[in-house]
């Protein structure tokens, strides 16, 4: 298969699928090597999940 038929291929089947369940956890901890964000005060570290508000849902 050549290079042009295969980034083809795997676009049409790529555009198909739906975001991964845990990409955004996975990236806030791939991207600093593994290391977990600081603990908060009550000792307890967490993993930020972003919310984007539709305007017509105010």
């Amino acid at each position: 298969m050549s290079e042009a038929n295969f980034v083809a291929m795997r676009g049409q089947r790529d555009a198909g699928l739906s975001v991964p369940e845990l990409l955004l956890p996975s990236i806030q901890v791939n991207i600093p090597a593994g290391h977990l964000r600081k603990a908060e005060a009550n000792g307890v570290t967490y993993l930020r999940v972003p919310v984007k508000w539709r305007a017509d849902h105010q």
